[in-house]
């Protein structure tokens, strides 16, 4: 009798661990050297979520398993590479592709093998052909300050008038790095947006945001105001890229 409920027994443990690799996330070897994790969806997730549990941008993840050119949805139980940050979007999507055909640019894992990946090197500048979500304008209205030296010194960014409490909006989705008081420039919100771009509204009456939010291209952020050093209330936007102010006409639409 014991032996007739062994069988039972064994196929209902191998029934439950199917269930755990299923609904849980998988964790391979060394994860810590890799630029993804491997991961399972859960039922009723979707790439938003997924992104914003590992604080990538959605748009990252379905670029990286080329989620787009086959036009259906994640499936429950579906094995995706998440990249650990945005920049990792290259080296991920060459393993996507690899695996693909059978291969893999992971070498074999063993103590006197280390794994390696290909290093890819961080594009210098961003352009509005870098692969990334388009901008947006964040506040809509007529430019009456624009970028460039001002009595010799640099104006950072561009002003756009508009009506106090007017909602500005983020210009691309990306990652809240500041959200405080600068001196000078009042309630100031920066976003990290990855690839070293990074976009920044200053003079807010309010800031709607704060630091380590996940922002959705269109989200607002603030609300214009004329807090710091203003005339009047306007928004102060400027766009870095490495670091270093850029003209933030040469990357939003034309109005």
């Amino acid at each position: 009798m014991p032996c007739r409920l062994r069988l039972p027994v064994i196929l209902t443990f191998f029934a439950f661990l199917s269930l755990c690799l299923t609904f849980f996330p998988v964790r391979p070897s060394l994860a810590g050297d890799l630029p993804w994790v491997e991961y399972s969806v859960r039922r009723g997730e979707t790439l938003d979520s997924i992104g914003e549990k590992h604080g990538v941008s959605p748009k990252t993840i379905e670029r990286a398993n080329e989620l787009t050119a086959r036009g259906k949805p994640i499936q429950p139980g579906e094995k995706l590479l998440v990249p650990k940050t945005d920049s990792d979007l290259i080296s991920v999507l060459a393993e996507h592709r690899a695996r693909r055909r059978g291969e893999t640019l992971v070498g074999e894992i063993k103590p006197d093998n280390p794994i390696t990946v290909p290093v890819v090197p961080k594009k210098p500048a961003v352009s509005l052909e870098d692969g990334l979500e388009p901008l947006i304008r964040p506040l809509e209205g007529r430019v009456t300050s624009p970028f460039g030296k001002r009595g010799g010194r640099l104006h950072d960014g561009i002003d756009i008038p508009a009506k106090p409490g007017t909602p500005i909006l983020a210009a691309r989705s990306g990652r809240v790095i500041f959200s405080g008081v600068i001196r000078g420039f009042g309630n100031t919100v920066t976003i990290d947006h990855g690839r070293g771009f990074v976009t920044r509204y200053s003079h807010n009456c309010s800031n709607l945001v704060k630091k380590g939010d996940w922002v959705r291209r269109g989200q607002p952020v603030g609300k214009v105001g004329r807090t710091g050093r203003a005339t009047c209330n306007h928004l102060h936007f400027s766009i870095l890229v490495n670091g270093k102010a850029v003209n933030p006409e040469k990357y939003l639409p034309k109005q």
